[in-house]
């Protein structure tokens, strides 16, 4: 059942309720008929197609893309080419994360009111195959948000692989592909080509792309191959995009040099974000601004000042609590040395929570080195691994004691009450959990970020 109106956010999260959500049970059927454009097409011309409007910035990866989606937006709007409008997924605390304006999430009144525009076309087609997912009914939502207001750049994350995410709507002016690893295999393929393949999907005719997928990953291959078959200029990380002098730490910094693309000289940036990994994604937005003509001093003012919550996300000090959204073995390794560099310590307490999908043991490895305690916890998912399970994993990896908790908030709880002031604890192997950490972390004076 539909609701009459939609103009609260309790009847956006009503309408939410009446569809399919495949963030919460991924399908088991034919991904192509899961997921299809055609639905997302339909949808969006019943509103007059809003995506068309604004000059858009596309981007996908197994890693990194929502870090990249964040800078850039930083970047558009030092650059005061505003209104600069924002998607990305999953939220971390609030359904209102996933879209905002100028670095300000949209008002629930305004995603109802956007939301409410809609309710025609979805009163024609529910029941019917033709009826939207939870995804695809937000992402029009943010289409029809950002029309209302007067967005004029806008930067869209990709929601899962490419070719059938309904982002891929869209007549993006430059596009990226941040890195290509073995993820959501049951629907994108078992292998690095097949998901190249899916994530290549967003490249459009003639349009450029940035990309950090590795030389000596056979899934760049596939991505050069799309990129030579339309024509698309593919500027690469390593090749046609330098990063040179990558030094990270003490605390949340990141400095590095860029030099490209089109041979465009190097630019000195620093960033105060954690992780040499993040280096690399700043070198994939440097290459997006640049294409797009965005001036040097705007890059690096953008840049200066960007926040990326839940990655490698410092929440509380003394002792120093990080919250961290890794999900992949990679990035797992990435924010084990992250937590290293730019986080000194003397005992390292790690809360640990994944999706059952995941390859456990290699995410929770890199993870564990040199952990005193852990404790594995559930995630607000569905999709969730038992805490039974994830501490039996565990265990099966490290020496050191492991306890289980309900949720994130007991689980923090537990390391907090465990920890000296001196100590790390490292919240990470979900977005779903950092969000649910970085939750419970408000409860404790001395909430550090700034919304």
């Amino acid at each position: 059942m539909l609701p009459e109106r939609i103009r609260t956010a309790a009847d956006l999260e009503a309408l939410l309720r009446a569809t399919t959500n495949y963030e919460e049970r991924m399908p088991r059927d034919d991904a192509d008929r899961a997921f299809d454009l055609a639905r997302m097409r339909a949808l969006l011309a019943a509103v007059a197609d809003p995506q068309d409007g604004p000059r858009t910035v596309h981007v996908t990866g197994s890693k990194g893309k929502g870090s990249v989606c964040r800078m850039v937006d930083a970047i558009l709007r030092a650059a005061a080419l505003g209104p600069v409008g924002l998607y990305v997924s999953p939220h971390l605390e609030r359904l209102a994360e996933r879209v905002s304006v100028d670095g300000v999430p949209v008002a629930d009144t305004a995603l109802a009111a956007a939301a409410d525009e809609l309710l025609p076309v979805l009163r024609r087609t529910i029941g019917t195959p033709a009826f939207p997912t939870f995804f695809e009914i937000l992402t029009a939502v943010a289409h029809l948000a950002f029309r209302a207001r007067g967005v004029r750049q806008a930067v869209l994350e990709v929601g899962l692989g490419g070719r059938l995410d309904a982002t891929n709507v869209c007549r993006p002016a430059a596009t990226a592909i941040t890195t290509v690893e073995l993820e959501h295999v049951k629907i994108l393929g078992d292998t690095l080509e097949k998901i190249a393949f899916e994530k290549a999907g967003i490249l459009k005719a003639g349009v450029p792309c940035v990309t950090a997928v590795e030389g000596a990953s056979p899934a760049l291959a596939v991505v050069e191959a799309r990129a030579r078959a339309l024509g698309v200029p593919l500027h690469r990380v390593g090749r046609e995009i330098g990063l040179e002098r990558v030094r990270a730490g003490p605390g949340p910094r990141v400095a590095l040099t860029v030099v490209g693309p089109a041979g465009a000289p190097g630019l000195d940036l620093v960033l105060p974000v954690a992780g040499e990994h993040q280096a690399t994604n700043a070198a994939v937005a440097v290459g997006l601004a640049r294409l797009l003509a965005v001036p040097d001093a705007a890059i690096v003012a953008g840049l200066a000042r960007v926040t990326l919550p839940g990655r490698m996300e410092q929440v509380l000090a003394r002792p120093t609590v990080v919250v961290d959204g890794a999900h992949t073995p990679s990035s797992a390794a990435a924010a084990s040395r992250a937590a290293n560099t730019c986080f000194p310590h003397r005992a390292l307490h790690v809360v640990l929570g994944c999706l059952a999908e995941k390859d456990v043991r290699g995410l929770l490895a890199p993870l564990l080195e040199g952990a005193a305690r852990v404790v594995a916890c559930a995630v607000d998912s569905p999709r969730g691994l038992p805490s039974a399970d994830l501490a039996a994993a565990a265990r099966a990896l490290t020496d050191a004691p492991v306890v289980e908790a309900p949720d994130a908030a007991l689980a923090l709880a537990d390391a907090l009450s465990h920890a000296a002031p001196d100590d790390l604890i490292l919240v990470s192997g979900s977005l779903y959990l950092a969000g649910s950490a970085r939750t419970a972390a408000r409860r404790y004076p001395g909430f550090l970020p700034v919304d």
